[in-house]
C-alpha cells in the first residue's frame, strides 16, 4: 500500500517569496541602475518621437535605460522598486512587532488573571468594533505630521486586538494541563508560571501570527497610500498638456521610494503613467501572498493532526 505524504506547498511558496523580497529589501538599492530621485529632463528618442522623461513619462520595455519606463516624474521605474521595498517592509515590520508585543501581554494578563479579563476583554471589543483603516486615517490626519512615529500609532492601537483575543484562548487552554497544576503544587509563582509554562507555548503559533500580520499590515499600508497618505510630503508634477503648448499639474509624487507613495494620486497615474500602478500593485500583491502563503504553511507545519506530523509524532513517542 503507497503511504500517503502531505506536501506543505505554502510553506514552500511563502518562503521562497518571502525571502526573494527580504533579498530584494537588503541589495535591492545596490542593484539599481539609476538614482531613483534623480529625474531625467534630457530629450530621448524613441524612434521618430522625442520624450523628455520629466513630462512624458516612457513605457515600458522602450529603452534599456528604463527596462520598466519612467514614472510619473522623470525617475526611473526600476529603481525605485528596488529602493521602495525596504522601508515598507521595515514600517510592516515594526508594526507587527508592537502589535504583537502588546497583543501577547494583554492576553496573557486576561487569560490568567481574571480580575484584569474584564477591562483587556472590553478594551479588545472596542478595538474590534473599529475598523483599523478609518482609524488610521483619522489618527494620522489628527497629529498632522506623516512620520514612522504616527504611522505605528495609528495602526497599533486597534491592531493588537487578534492577538490578544488568540493569546488569551491559548492560555486559557494551556492553564488546564497537568503540569500547570505540578507547578502551582510545588511554589512556583504566577508570572513564574506565565513564564516558562505558558509562554512557550504559544512560540510556535507566533511566526505564523506574524506572517499574517505581515500581510495584513501591508495591506492597510498600500489602502492608505493610495488614499493619499503615506510616509513624506508630497509635491506636485508639471508636465506636458494635452490640449495645448504649456505644461499642466500632472499629479503628486514624494522624493523617497516607498510602495504606498508609489501608489497613491491612482487615477492620475492611471492617465500618464499606467505601468507605474501596475508593477507597484503587482509588488504589494505578491508581498502580501508570499506572508499569507508563509503563514498559512507554518500553520500547516505546526499543525500535529496532519498525516505527516502525525506520524512524526508517532515516531517520536515510540522511541520514548
Amino acid at each position: 500500500m503507497k503511504q500517503y505524504r502531505s506536501r506543505n506547498y505554502p510553506l514552500y511558496i511563502g518562503f521562497v517569496l518571502s525571502a526573494f523580497f527580504v533579498l530584494v529589501a537588503l541589495v535591492g538599492p545596490s542593484l539599481a541602475p539609476q538614482d531613483p530621485l534623480e529625474q531625467f529632463n534630457d530629450v530621448l528618442f524613441i524612434g521618430d518621437r522625442s520624450y523628455i522623461p520629466s513630462r512624458n513619462p516612457i513605457p515600458p520595455f522602450r529603452l534599456e535605460m528604463f527596462p520598466l519606463g519612467t514614472d510619473n516624474a522623470g525617475r526611473d521605474l526600476l529603481s525605485r522598486l528596488l529602493n521602495a521595498v525596504r522601508p515598507t517592509l521595515i514600517l510592516s515590520v515594526t508594526i507587527v512587532v508592537v502589535r504583537l508585543l502588546i497583543g501577547t501581554s494583554l492576553g496573557l494578563l486576561a487569560g490568567w488573571y481574571q480580575r484584569a479579563e474584564r477591562l483587556i476583554d472590553t478594551l479588545v471589543g472596542i478595538s474590534l468594533s473599529v475598523p483599523i483603516l478609518l482609524f488610521a486615517l483619522a489618527a494620522i490626519s489628527f497629529i498632522g505630521h506623516k512620520t514612522l512615529p504616527t504611522f505605528i500609532l495609528a495602526l497599533t492601537v486597534t491592531g493588537w486586538a487578534n492577538t490578544a483575543v488568540f493569546v488569551k484562548n491559548s492560555t486559557r487552554t494551556t492553564m488546564q494541563a497537568p503540569y500547570i497544576e505540578g507547578a502551582r503544587a510545588v511554589g512556583v509563582k504566577p508570572l513564574g508560571i506565565l513564564r516558562y509554562y505558558i509562554l512557550p507555548q504559544l512560540w510556535t503559533a507566533l511566526p505564523a501570527l506574524l506572517a499574517f500580520e505581515l500581510g495584513a499590515v501591508i495591506l492597510v499600508i498600500a489602502e492608505l497610500g493610495f488614499l493619499g497618505i503615506f510616509i513624506g510630503e508630497a509635491y506636485v508634477i508639471i508636465g506636458e498638456s494635452a490640449n495645448t503648448a504649456g505644461t499642466v499639474a500632472l499629479g503628486l509624487t514624494a522624493g523617497t521610494a516607498e510602495l504606498a507613495q508609489m501608489l497613491s494620486d491612482f487615477w492620475s497615474k492611471m492617465i500618464h503613467s499606467p505601468w507605474e500602478v501596475v508593477f507597484v500593485a503587482l509588488a504589494i500583491f505578491l508581498q502580501i501572498f508570499a506572508f499569507n502563503m508563509l503563514g498559512e504553511g507554518l500553520r500547516r507545519q505546526m499543525d500535529i493532526t496532519r498525516p505527516g506530523r502525525a506520524r512524526w509524532r508517532n515516531r517520536l513517542i515510540r522511541q520514548e
